[in-house]
């Protein structure tokens, strides 16, 4: 299977990498789940082309011991012209990588759009920047989002839409074309929405200093706030008393 992937992406003209997993990927997957409870192989560099991005299948376990289950993903990184504040954006589908993640958006930090967007997307923004979401999200982009990646999460962080799809066969032909389908339409419709983005609460930049990742945005805007999911907690602790439970009230009976 390595080989077929290895030889798709010669094909296209991309780089291929077995594993990147000494490398930081960014987005929350590398933000909550600790280095060595998480994998990155696979990846598919097409940076340089002309539909601009990159790819890796993620392994990562969350919770411990008993209670721990182990997730895999397919996660893609689009470059955006701008930076724009941190949106997140998860499918009500369930399933996805950011529903399984130990910490989720507070209820604070959600928006809701119109139409059906809502019923369909949980959008997050960090406070103060709902009006800036609505200047990303326009009614365009929320079709194109409901009609190509329903099921899918995704977030904006600082210059790059992170996209979260299930693990998908990228050496069959028509899996692979719906993955670059949904790639370039997210690729067009973000890019002409950030492209023009300013965070007017940003300091003013020195235009001889060294830029990095984040510096025309405020430090609030590149955060959303987040709470523990309890339960995958309370699951972990549970599993092992599940045995014993069992044990004692089969004595009870039969005692």
């Amino acid at each position: 299977h390595r080989a077929a992937l290895a030889a798709v992406a010669e094909t296209l003209g991309w780089e291929f990498r077995t594993d990147i997993g000494d490398r930081v990927w960014g987005g929350s997957i590398d933000e909550q789940i600790d280095r060595g409870a998480r994998t990155a192989r696979d990846h598919l560099d097409a940076r340089h082309a002309a539909l601009p991005f990159d790819s890796i299948e993620r392994t990562f376990v969350v919770g411990d011991r008993e209670g721990a289950t182990m997730h895999t993903v397919r996660a893609v990184r689009i470059p955006l012209p701008s930076e724009a504040p941190r949106i997140t954006l998860r499918s009500r589908r369930g399933g996805g990588a950011l529903s399984v993640l130990p910490r989720r958006p507070t209820g604070a930090s959600r928006i809701r759009l119109e139409g059906d967007f809502s019923d369909v997307f949980e959008v997050s923004v960090p406070a103060g920047y709902e009006t800036d979401a609505l200047y990303v999200l326009t009614p365009d982009l929320m079709v194109v989002l409901l009609d190509q990646s329903a099921d899918l999460d995704l977030e904006i962080i600082d210059s790059t839409l992170h996209v979260y799809f299930p693990a998908v066969d990228l050496t069959d032909d028509e899996e692979l074309r719906a993955f670059l389908a949904v790639i370039a339409a997210l690729y067009d419709r973000f890019g002409r929405r950030t492209m023009l983005y300013h965070d007017e609460a940003a300091e003013p930049l020195d235009p001889a200093s060294y830029r990095r990742d984040g510096d025309t945005l405020a430090d609030r805007a590149r955060g959303v706030d987040t709470r523990v999911r309890w339960w995958p907690v309370l699951l972990a602790v549970a599993t092992p008393l599940v045995p014993m439970l069992i044990a004692v009230v089969w004595l009870h009976f039969v005692g």
